[in-house]
């Protein structure tokens, strides 16, 4: 495939067609052109033609053979050639060390080939609807989880490159101009690290224990899905969600844990030890390198609450709730903080009396399991999620003072940090702050700020926190001395 061919096949494919009145000697000597006639079978199976449609591609037919398969053709008679995109694409694949077993043909938007390792080669044309063509591949490969490798008529930078920013594409769809496979090196090595990631990812969701579905996988490619699902979780939750909305609740909290860089075995609690008295999320908080006091190894027992508004003060199973707190007396867990965790949509008003449920389980705080009780709004931690998938704030709040991303908000698992740590103004927030407190407000607020193991955290808390530190860096002083005026 040299330079003048592939130049010869873009201009071919540019016109938006893969049909030609006029021969291009380059291309059929390739073996890249066909002889047409009006007198045709079908492109699928050969059979012959039954009759004809309207198209809705300008100066283009739709005919129909005899086993119901449908196709395009020029209406005019004085075509003469027709591409061979069958040809185009196994050639593709053998300069790029790739076998296939399959091609199929969907004219005018493109050709494509399956091979031996995965990865499907796409050679996409210039059709009517461009830009809907790439569109569509972007989108499948995102959605079934694959590689396609897309060679386009023209250059990158343009309407590929644009369409392509719109999606979480990472390695699943690597686009190229023909022309590259002139010297094609860079696709051939490009592609395979495309797969390699694809097939790294696929073992890690497998011998991480994460349960086989599209949840997981889409979680895994689309990082920013895990943040709005816990918004979609409260949407399913108002309305009529076929699935269980805890089993889901509970999987994308377990992803949005594990994003934040806290550990977890996503086969442990839970639906995954349905029949065993464990929580449902287990993760570790890891040490602090740079905050001292009380800066340890947290242990997070999540609970997670799909109801609409959570009344805490209903629930009845306080004594399991300290047995998953005495499950954590082994010498394992010495020196380790516990956060006894429950995510929740909302909170039913002053009646849901989170403090009614602390008060239950207090005496086991007061053991010796050092351990603060945290109420964590999934709108507060879809905040913590956002903030670890964006470029900027995760940068901004890894070079704060306070210590990183991870230490950021780590006063919100641990209540003497949270008391040392945080400005008042998040220290005294409650999830019933109002200009003007009734009553039964202020009420609730007197008990709660009488707990001081008790901790409810709300996206208001998170969005505070993250512009409190953001700004706040020493790294302008570091860099200050380099380069050295003593070189």
């Amino acid at each position: 495939m040299n330079e003048s061919k592939l130049d010869a096949l873009s201009k071919y494919l540019s016109d938006g067609t893969s049909f030609a009145t006029e021969r291009d000697d380059k291309l059929d000597a390739a073996g890249y052109l066909e002889s047409f006639s009006d007198k045709q079978t079908c492109e699928e199976c050969g059979a012959d033609i039954a009759g004809e449609a309207e198209s809705d591609t300008d100066g283009m037919r739709l005919l129909v053979c005899k086993e119901g398969h449908e196709f395009e053709a020029p209406e005019g008679a004085n075509v003469r050639y027709r591409l061979r995109g069958d040809r185009v694409v196994e050639d593709a694949c053998e300069v790029l060390d790739l076998t296939p077993t399959t091609v199929s043909t969907h004219y005018p938007e493109y050709v494509i080939a399956e091979t031996e390792r995965g990865v499907r080669v796409v050679l996409v044309c210039n059709g009517t609807d461009y830009e809907r063509t790439l569109d569509a591949l972007f989108v499948d490969a995102i959605k079934n989880h694959r590689v396609n490798a897309l060679l386009i008529p023209d250059a990158f930078e343009g309407i590929a490159y644009e369409t392509a920013t719109k999606y979480p594409l990472g390695p699943l769809a690597p686009t190229f101009p023909l022309e590259m496979l002139a010297s094609p090196e860079a696709v051939a090595e490009t592609v395979e690290a495309s797969r390699l990631s694809r097939e790294r990812s696929e073992v890690a969701l497998s011998e991480g224990g994460w349960e086989e579905g599209d949840l997981h996988q889409n979680l895994d490619q689309n990082p920013r899905l895990i943040e709005s699902d816990l918004y979609y979780s409260r949407v399913f939750r108002e309305t009529a969600y076929s699935g269980q909305l805890g089993d889901r609740l509970e999987e994308v909290c377990k992803a949005a844990f594990s994003t934040m860089d806290f550990t977890l075995d996503p086969a442990f609690g839970g639906t995954a030890d349905r029949f065993e008295n464990v929580t449902d999320i287990a993760f570790l908080i890891p040490p602090s390198s740079r905050l001292k006091e009380d800066g340890g190894r947290i242990l997070g027992l999540t609970d997670t609450k799909s109801g609409s508004e959570t009344n805490l003060s209903t629930e009845k199973i306080a004594r399991k709730h300290a047995n998953y707190l005495r499950q954590a007396s082994h010498p394992s867990f010495d020196d380790t903080h516990i956060a006894h965790v429950f995510v929740v949509f909302s909170m039913s008003g002053r009646e849901a009396n989170e403090i009614d449920w602390y008060d239950a389980i207090e005496k086991e705080y007061r053991g010796g399991t050092d351990a603060t009780m945290v109420v964590l709004y999934a709108d507060a931690l879809a905040q913590m999620v956002n903030a670890h998938l964006s470029m900027a704030q995760r940068n901004e709040l890894n070079l704060a003072n306070g210590g990183g991303i991870v230490d950021a908000f780590r006063p919100f698992f641990n209540y003497r940090l949270f008391k040392r740590r945080l400005i008042d103004d998040i220290r005294f927030t409650t999830r019933l702050d109002d200009e003007s407190p009734t009553k039964g407000e202020k009420s609730y607020q007197g008990e709660y700020f009488n707990r001081e193991r008790l901790l409810v955290v709300t996206k208001e808390m998170v969005h505070s926190r993250c512009n409190e530190l953001m700004g706040d860096s020493e790294i302008e002083d570091v860099l200050s001395n380099y380069p050295s005026d003593r070189w």
